[in-house]
């Protein structure tokens, strides 16, 4: 009987060893996941926020009307809406102005502090926005980190900016 010098395969004792290096792998991983997440989800609320901001600008623009966004701490949400009550005043009229979306945000993200008048944001026809300001979204938990969406008045420029 000859014996295979080229034999291909693996043992029982191989597949073990590298069943087990995995797991240990896996186990030390699993406490990162939760952070990587955690963070995932309020970056991703902060692009959401910024996008929306964005949605009411070009609105404005190209429907030559005035659009918002009112920022509601009791809730933990946001509403973009078309400001057709009472545009000079550059506020949210709740059952008057024209919702289009509101959005919540995900769990574990906070609404943190939010600078402009009124808890609104308008803009305007040109592009420009009734305030300079920024919105500040947190997260708590196994990861606690802090976002801030800035708006400039004169340009109606929306930035994400991530204050860590």
């Amino acid at each position: 009987m000859s014996r295979r010098l080229n034999q291909k395969g693996l043992t029982l004792l191989e597949l073990a060893i590298v069943a087990v290096a995995v797991g240990i792998i896996s186990m030390l991983a699993i406490p990162q996941f939760g952070k990587v997440m955690e963070r995932l989800k309020l970056k991703t609320a902060g692009r959401d926020i910024v996008s929306s901001l964005r949605l009411a600008r070009s609105s404005a623009v190209s429907q030559k009307d005035q659009f918002g966004v009112y920022f509601d701490y009791n809730s933990n949400q946001y509403v973009l809406f078309h400001d057709v009550a009472n545009p000079s005043s550059f506020t949210y009229d709740l059952g008057s102005d024209s919702v289009i979306v509101t959005k919540d945000l995900p769990g574990n993200v906070n609404l943190g502090y939010i600078s402009f008048p009124n808890l609104t944001v308008v803009f305007k026809p040109n592009g420009s926005a009734s305030y300079s300001g920024n919105v500040g979204i947190y997260s708590y938990g196994e990861y606690s980190g802090y976002l801030a969406v800035d708006v400039l008045g004169s340009t109606g420029r929306v930035k994400l900016i991530p204050r860590d």
